[in-house]
C-alpha cells in the first residue's frame, strides 16, 4: 500500500471510515481533533472521552502522586525543570 505523510493519511476515507480522528472539547482551545480509539471491538465501543492535556497541566497532580510534597514542586518549578 501508499505510504502517506501525516496530513494525507489524516484525510484518508479508511481513516474517516474508521473513526481514526474524532473531535474533543478543550477548555481553553474549544473544539480540537485528535485520534480516535485505534482498535475496534465487537462489543464494546471505547471512545475518546477528553482532549489531550496542554504542556504542564497536569505536572503538578502527577508529581504530588509519585509523594512530591508542594515545598519540592515549588523548587522545581522555581528551577524550570517542571512546568
Amino acid at each position: 500500500g501508499p505510504v502517506l505523510n501525516v496530513v494525507d493519511m489524516l484525510a484518508h476515507p479508511q481513516t474517516k471510515a474508521r473513526d481514526m480522528v474524532v473531535e474533543t472539547e478543550h477548555p481553553r482551545l474549544g473544539r480540537v481533533p485528535t485520534l480516535g480509539f485505534p482498535i475496534k471491538f465487537s462489543r464494546s465501543e471505547p471512545a475518546v472521552r477528553s482532549a489531550a492535556p496542554t504542556l504542564g497541566e497536569d505536572t503538578q497532580a502527577v508529581l504530588r502522586e509519585l509523594g512530591y510534597d508542594d515545598a519540592a514542586i515549588d523548587e522545581l518549578v522555581a528551577a524550570d525543570t517542571v512546568r
